[in-house]
């Protein structure tokens, strides 16, 4: 199993989202749960995006810690962030 950090780009209007993702396959396609980003992956189209993965871990909580340390209160407030909450494990609640 993979834990993996990824960064998926908006190429047309350079935002672009950060998140975290348990697989068995790098290459599975996946582009995130967030819903602003999965809305502009509707809007925009699939091909608009770019995915890099950042980061590959061998253990959740070790993922949790990196998207935490990336993913905080300051960089939810970059209007280039397609992210809406603190990275880490779990929570439901949006910050902003």
């Amino acid at each position: 199993m993979f834990y993996t950090i990824y960064k998926i780009t908006n190429k047309i209007n350079g935002k672009y989202y950060i998140g975290k993702h348990q697989t068995k396959n790098l290459n599975d396609g996946y582009m995130g749960s967030g819903k602003l980003i999965m809305s502009a992956i509707k809007k925009y189209g699939k091909d608009s995006f770019i995915k890099e993965v950042l980061y590959i871990y061998d253990s959740y909580e070790e993922a949790c810690a990196k998207e935490k340390e990336i993913v905080n209160i300051d960089f939810l407030k970059n209007k280039n962030s397609y992210n809406l909450r603190v990275g880490g494990d779990g929570g439901n609640t949006n910050v902003l």
